[in-house]
């Protein structure tokens, strides 16, 4: 009895530990496929990164929809060139009412039914159908310049985050070692107040700067942390996902091109500038559709014709009742003109319509190249002053160096002052902030030139100076 009652306890419990472990490991399954690998962090450069976010990114999927929706609509087009074929049943019923003269079987009571079959070829259309392929090609042609635009957005907001990640490091580091030399500036003033060689005020005014260098430590560390979570959704991961992304503010090779050279490029290659285009290339289209709309259609037609005749009453023919229900078979041929009038001026206006549309879209490809100008220039202009602020934040920053070594020792010699020190130390976390500063402006702008010259990623990720082709 007492084996009976154990071996139940057992396998009771097999069967909870089956039935938890049936419920949990989905679960883990689950999170661990949001969570990412426990095996190991990931870790992405920033051309992995805009890789990757090219491919996952909903935006760039829903460019390519585009894309797709502009072939079929190219074919949809085509197919206009090619014969249609069409079926048409119909079903009417006379009742004569009243009939003077000779009779005519064609209006006695009767049911008539009839199919028929036709097949139309266009033979002229005013061009309208050459128009409408030709306008879907240009309009294939503008959405993938817009795709690529797409990708340069996604490729440039991807590159601004790790720029802004890389400052928000390098602000991380400058913060730490100005809260160490504090540290050991606020242990120097107290070691110096037990001997009464200073004022406790300063021990105040030190432990103030220190208070403050902290905060700005935990600022930028933040920042390190909230810049990562938003390349990890431009990326496609989850916002609590570790992924490592690799690289540093680095300067990289200077801008040897001119601003003409540049210019020339941002003209030639710009993708806005191309969509500009063939928008109005597309309304030089509908302008003809809309002219074509005043001249005939003519088809060609082929008709198979099933006609199925039923008379209520029989007829007489040489004194016999005679059945007079037929059934027809035939066809036909023939050229078919359809020449449309508008008498409200329909056709005036489309025509009028289409004109002030091409004309707008004229002027808004002359503001596009006007402000493709002005951005080249204006991004030239901040690559030139970034880069003379990092000369100047170099000499800076050795120059305020010196001076934070040269106040230490003269506090260590009981020459200087706590407040020396703690001058001294603000400048230098001024000028190293200053120089991270000029970097990322440097860069930053850079990669802003690039795509404002439509420039393919692979030539920005270069002007972040963090990857080479």
């Amino acid at each position: 009895m007492v084996r009976k009652r154990l071996f139940g306890r057992a396998l009771l419990i097999f069967a909870g530990c089956c039935l938890w472990l049936f419920v949990a490991l989905p679960v883990g399954a689950e999170t661990a496929a949001e969570d990412g690998n426990d095996a190991g962090v990931e870790a992405y450069t920033l051309e992995q990164a805009i890789d990757r976010a090219l491919s996952v990114n909903p935006r760039i999927q829903g460019a390519r929809s585009e894309i797709d929706k502009a072939d079929s609509d190219i074919a949809l087009r085509r197919g206009e060139y090619f014969p249609t074929l069409s079926a048409q049943s119909y079903i009417e019923r006379i009742d004569n009412i009243r009939a003077r003269g000779q009779e005519d079987p064609d209006y006695l009571d009767q049911q008539i039914m009839g199919v028929t079959f036709r097949l139309s070829q266009p033979l002229f259309a005013g061009m309208t159908i050459f128009n409408s392929h030709q306008k879907s090609i240009l309009d294939r042609a503008r959405i993938d310049a817009w795709s690529r635009q797409q990708n340069h957005d996604l490729a440039l907001e991807v590159r601004l985050h790790f720029l802004e990640l890389y400052k928000a490091r390098e602000d991380s580091k400058s913060f730490r070692d100005a809260v160490r030399r504090l540290e050991t500036g606020v242990e120097a003033a107290e070691a110096f107040h037990e001997r009464r060689l200073m004022p406790y005020t300063e021990v105040l005014q030190a432990y103030v700067d220190l208070a403050e260098a902290r905060q700005q430590l935990s600022q930028a560390e933040n920042l390190v942390e909230t810049t990562k979570v938003r390349l990890n959704i431009l990326l496609g991961f989850s916002v609590h996902r570790d992924i490592s992304y690799l690289g540093d503010l680095e300067r990289g090779d200077p801008l040897s091109e001119s601003f003409r050279e540049l210019l020339e490029y941002a003209y030639r290659h710009r993708p806005e500038l191309e969509v500009a285009q063939k928008s109005v290339e597309m309304a030089e289209k509908d302008r003809n559709i809309a002219r074509g709309r005043y001249l005939p259609e003519i088809n060609a037609t082929v008709d198979y014709h099933i006609r199925d005749v039923d008379y209520d009453e029989r007829g007489e023919q040489f004194g016999q009742t005679i059945d007079r229900d037929r059934r027809n078979y035939y066809w036909t041929a023939g050229i078919r003109l359809n020449w449309e009038f508008g008498l409200g001026g329909q056709q005036i206006h489309r025509h009028s319509k289409a004109n002030h549309e091409l004309q707008r879209l004229r002027h808004n490809r002359e503001q596009a190249r006007n402000e493709v100008t002005g951005e080249v220039r204006t991004y030239f202009m901040n690559i030139r002053e970034a880069a003379d602020r990092i000369r100047t934040m170099e000499a800076a920053i050795e120059h305020a160096r010196q001076g934070y070594s040269r106040a230490e020792s003269r506090f260590d010699l009981r020459m200087g002052t706590i407040s020396e020190l703690l001058d001294a130390q603000a400048r230098l976390s001024r000028t190293e902030a200053g120089y991270n500063e000029a970097v990322a402006d440097y860069l930053s702008n850079r990669a802003r030139l690039y795509h404002a010259m439509g420039r393919d990623k692979r030539l920005l990720a270069e002007a972040t100076g963090s990857e080479n082709d």
